[in-house]
């Protein structure tokens, strides 16, 4: 599925999915070894479906979606 456009900053909720402590949970899963292909599925989906410019535009969330899209390359290239 592709997004044709990005919401605008001003347009965030504040009632995050993603909040601090969930981001340092699925930090420390990744880099204790390599998740299975569905558990990052639903990850990227999760991400994408609500709130990648929020995750994005912050410190954790983003260091944790660069961490999740390195686990998707492992995966790819093991394979």
């Amino acid at each position: 599925m592709y997004y044709t456009t990005i919401p605008l900053v001003s347009e965030r909720s504040n009632n995050r999915r993603w909040d601090a402590a969930k981001l340092r949970e699925l930090r420390k899963r990744l880099d204790s070894g390599p998740m299975s292909t569905e558990e990052i599925d639903q990850v990227a989906t999760d991400f994408t479906d609500s709130e990648i410019v929020d995750l994005a535009s912050d410190w954790l969330g983003n260091t944790v979606s660069l961490d999740a899209t390195y686990q998707v390359d492992y995966v790819l290239t093991c394979s």
